[in-house]
């Protein structure tokens, strides 16, 4: 060792994994690729579908074991674990979907995970970013996974917390505030859900006389027979929507390496989970290149501790999902691989 050098331990890496549905299961494959360039993990943040990933990790599960449990869940499956409810904050109360996140993490607390876990969801009512790092993981998961108007929110204290993607898409800073020193993104966000449409139809849906909207859902009657019910759970839609347009990015952290990964799944929409290994394997091709990458930053690599570590300049990146940093990535701010 040459004079002058420090003696350091290697960067704590983190893992920000996004939601988007079906196309989560891309996370598997990046995983996968890190995995074989021996790039350890010590902090995963997940929104969604992320989150469920992140959890499985950290839970002490084989990348091979993830796999095989993405190919068996098809819609069948995933029918089996609603539990139908009246409509008032949800058509699915979740307790089953609870149950299984249960049975995935072992019935664990965060406290007794194999490596940092932030689950990300959302306050519905203040429009909050809400970080989960303590209690029962499996009940983190099914607020994080609560699709508004689809599965009902989860309460906890004074907030009612849902899916997590409507504030943080990729959890990039809950992984940096983990104590992250390199954080890998991975974004599995894509305009084909056309969330974009739905927007624009709930901002002109609110221009309307509440009558005309009425008359504009069906059936007078009908809808005076729901009223009791429906209400709350058509302002939980809205509100999510009206979140989704008012997205703030988050500051960036100069100190903090970001690779921001964006596999190619853009084609892939939310509920088509039988193209699960289609999206693994996109995830594991741009998994492989931001790896190479990895490889090559001063003591990235699983090594032992007391070693040199230099460090370098961090690269720039933000919160945005990818799929709405068009102008950035020209002016160069962060690195993409696909």
């Amino acid at each position: 060792m040459e004079e002058g050098q420090t003696l350091r331990k290697r960067p704590r890496i983190g893992l920000a994994l996004g939601g988007g549905g079906a196309r989560g299961y891309a996370h598997l494959g990046v995983l996968k690729a890190l995995e074989e360039a021996n790039i350890p993990i010590d902090v995963v943040s997940g929104t969604s579908i992320g989150a469920v990933v992140g959890a499985a990790s950290a839970t002490g599960y084989r990348i091979e074991e993830m796999v095989d449990i993405a190919l068996q869940m098809r819609w069948r499956r995933l029918f089996a674990l609603a539990d139908p409810t009246l409509p008032r904050q949800g058509v699915i109360a979740g307790n089953r979907l609870e149950k299984y996140f249960d049975t995935l993490t072992g019935g664990r607390e965060f406290n007794q995970l194999e490596k940092t876990l932030i689950v990300v969801a959302t306050d519905i009512a203040t429009g909050e970013e809400v970080r989960l790092s303590s209690g029962p993981v499996a009940r983190a998961l099914r607020a994080s996974t609560a699709v508004p108007g689809i599965i009902c929110p989860v309460k906890s204290g004074r907030r009612l917390l849902v899916d997590g993607t409507l504030t943080a898409p990729v959890p990039v800073s809950a992984a940096r505030e983990a104590g992250a020193e390199v954080v890998v993104a991975v974004d599995v966000c894509s305009p084909v859900d056309r969330t974009d449409v739905l927007v624009q139809a709930w901002k002109r849906l609110k221009k309307r006389p509440s009558r005309q909207t009425y008359r504009l859902a069906g059936v007078p009657g009908f809808l005076h027979f729901l009223k009791p019910g429906c209400p709350e759970s058509i302002n939980i839609v809205g509100r999510s929507l009206e979140l989704c347009d008012r997205y703030v990015i988050s500051p960036v952290d100069h100190s903090v390496t970001y690779w921001l990964v964006r596999p190619a799944v853009e084609n892939v929409r939310w509920y088509e989970f039988h193209r699960a290994r289609e999206c693994i394997q996109a995830g594991e091709a741009a998994g492989r290149q931001v790896a190479e990458q990895i490889s090559g930053f001063p003591q990235a690599r699983d090594s032992t501790a007391g070693i040199t570590y230099e460090g370098s300049g961090a690269l720039p990146g933000m919160e945005r999902p990818l799929a709405f940093r068009e102008n950035a990535q020209h002016n160069g701010m962060f690195q993409v691989y696909k």
